[in-house]
């Protein structure tokens, strides 16, 4: 295995180190082809030179995917970040640039990149929505942002693995279809407010959850506009003299978001705001340290992107079965 660069944002557990609920982030800047981008450092696990490490090309890779390299004795897949964005690499000898490894989704995956710059700690309310800050569509880029000298934009890698491989996305298969709505449940009643600032991810969460019976779905785009939605529902139980339940009976947060992340949102609902409304964290970060986090905000559960199985089952868990023994 190669050795590490000196540029390894986790080998020190710096970004555990970031207190939850902060409503800040720690993001990785890195360069290629001439363009500055950024990853959060939580995805990050380490980055090695490239003429260090040997790259295992396939035959029928689909495009974008250079093959797989080594990394703590397992094959990962290597993907050639340049080509995915459309952008060249500005390096002469490829073999003189960097290998990023990350880990979101619960897959580990590297890509290739020009060279590394350096960690920047933000408040999420400095970053600025793709549609906000540029005037043409980028799917690989769901923000940038904006330093003293220049931008930074912050690639939406869930976005880049489903292109690459559809099969590692989000998806509910029938047959699984068919087993819960075999449980004979109504859940239709079930009142969800889910917070997600990727277009993408919402529309697919929403479809899978109303496919199994989840038909009232309240959605928001980011942390504040959930917090501001929980607001108005407590509200409308006072005015109403009705139990909140009456109005929201779930959250589910991704953490990264623009003006206020999950982790915050969280935290202000359970402990700012003392509401007895179950919290689940739904996002691609969630390791043994983010677990850490996740419970020091008063998160409920919490479980990766890719498992909407389990988010099924937690919506159950927290809101259905507490439904039918109280009957």
């Amino acid at each position: 295995m190669a050795s590490a660069t000196n540029v390894s944002p986790t080998s020190n557990q710096g970004y555990i180190l970031l207190e939850a609920g902060t409503n800040e982030v720690e993001i990785f800047e890195f360069n290629l082809g001439g363009h500055h981008y950024g990853v959060n450092v939580a995805k990050v696990s380490q980055i090695v030179q490239r003429d260090q490490i040997k790259i295992t090309r396939t035959d029928l890779s689909p495009p974008g995917v250079l093959g797989s390299i080594s990394y703590r004795n397992k094959p990962v897949m290597t993907l050639d970040l340049g080509l995915i964005l459309g952008v060249e690499s500005k390096i002469t000898d490829p073999s003189r640039g960097l290998i990023l490894v990350t880990q979101y989704n619960d897959q580990v995956i590297a890509f290739t990149i020009d060279g590394a710059e350096r960690i920047h700690r933000v408040s999420w309310k400095k970053f600025e929505p793709i549609n906000n800050a540029l005037n043409h569509e980028n799917p690989y880029v769901n923000g940038v942002i904006r330093l003293e000298d220049h931008l930074v934009l912050v690639l939406d890698l869930e976005y880049i693995l489903t292109t690459v491989n559809p099969n590692l996305g989000i998806r509910l298969d029938a047959e699984r279809i068919k087993r819960i709505e075999s449980h004979g449940k109504s859940r239709d009643h079930v009142k969800i407010l889910f917070v997600e600032d990727s277009p993408m991810i919402r529309k697919m969460v929403a479809t899978q959850l109303k496919d199994v019976g989840f038909s009232n779905i309240k959605l928001a785009t980011n942390g504040q506009e959930g917090l501001d939605k929980i607001n108005d529902y407590v509200k409308q139980s006072t005015d109403s003299v009705q139990p909140l339940s009456d109005f929201v009976n779930i959250v589910l947060t991704d953490i990264e978001m623009p003006v206020m992340d999950g982790l915050t949102l969280c935290r202000t609902i359970k402990k700012d705001l003392q509401l007895d409304i179950p919290v689940v964290v739904f996002s691609s970060l969630i390791n043994d340290q983010m677990i850490i986090k996740c419970k020091s905000v008063g998160a409920d559960d919490w479980g990766s992107k890719p498992k909407i199985e389990l988010m099924m089952d937690l919506i159950d868990r927290f809101v259905l079965d507490k439904t039918e023994v109280s009957k």
